[in-house]
């Protein structure tokens, strides 16, 4: 499972780690798997989305979705800007910017959504799924 090879500590205690999300209230997640592809990771604390958002993108899994996006962004080398277009724009499709990547977000204690994506080199699609149980196996997380 995904979440037993994820880290939650402060930003020295996991400096040594290559993919890394830093939480809103100064902690940090890391990614203590293997790195035998590119590998991001990005986590957010479930909390209230601010309302420009909220407006913009709706409530409904909006952390789960928002985390997603950010890994697309870190893994196609996309603009941060593109979060916007990859937030309206499903990025598990298959056929998008998504295309090639494992995205699998899961929970961790103390509401926190991760998502950790990997980039497979021949760029195919391999198993893009909303959940661990969806995509752990196809991409080996």
């Amino acid at each position: 499972m995904s979440g037993h090879r994820l880290r939650v500590g402060s930003d020295a205690e996991l400096a040594g780690y290559r993919a890394r999300s830093h939480l809103h209230d100064g902690r940090v997640v890391a990614w203590a798997g293997s790195y035998d592809v590119p590998v991001a990771v990005d986590a957010e604390v479930e909390r209230t989305v601010p309302a420009a958002l909220a407006n913009r993108f709706g409530t409904d899994g909006f952390w789960e979705r928002w985390t997603r996006a950010e890994c697309v962004v870190k893994l196609t080398g996309r603009g941060v800007v593109d979060i916007v277009d990859l937030m309206a724009d499903n990025p598990d499709r298959g056929d998008g910017p998504g295309a090639g990547l494992c995205l699998s977000t899961v929970r961790l204690p103390g509401d926190i959504v991760v998502t950790i994506g990997t980039l497979h080199g021949d760029g195919s699609p391999r198993g893009i799924g909303r959940s661990a149980g969806d995509c752990s196996f196809a991409c080996n997380l």
